[in-house]
């Protein structure tokens, strides 16, 4: 895509996130209330690890937001520059405000397209401290690693 095909499909995808944004809970789970349907947090959630150093890197009383969970570039369906879907919303619920950020920003997800996109649709310093206490939190429940 061309420079200018990337900054619209950012535009439209910050809108979507500003929708999303706007509906907010007081509690955090799946969209029915029940707990999350997140194969990346599978429940019960019971880590072999405490993750209080982690949690330390994460924003405190964050809003909790409608969050697809999982919005990266190969669940955004697009025709030309327009966004036409977005799919994959099996992980989506009501997550702390910097979730959805940082799982956009994950790392095996950055190619040259996807960063232009994310600079625009947040156009802030880059949160890289709690973009990767996110990554590990997801690796060390999903896959079981040790960092």
């Amino acid at each position: 895509m061309t420079p200018v095909e990337l900054d619209h499909v950012a535009d439209q995808l910050a809108t979507v996130l500003a929708e999303m944004r706007s509906h907010k809970s007081h509690t955090l789970g799946s969209v029915s209330g029940g707990p999350y349907n997140n194969n990346f947090m599978p429940y019960p959630w019971t880590p072999k690890h405490a993750f209080e150093s982690l949690f330390n890197s994460l924003p405190r009383n964050a809003p909790i937001t409608l969050t697809h969970g999982d919005l990266l570039p190969c669940n955004i369906i697009v025709q030309g520059s327009e966004i036409t879907g977005i799919i994959d919303w099996e992980t989506a619920g009501f997550y702390p405000g910097f979730w959805e950020y940082c799982r956009m920003h994950y790392p095996s997800a950055m190619t040259p397209g996807w960063d232009r996109i994310l600079k625009r649709v947040f156009p802030v310093p880059r949160l890289q401290k709690e973009i990767n206490a996110v990554s590990i939190i997801i690796n060390m429940v999903h896959y079981n690693r040790v960092f």
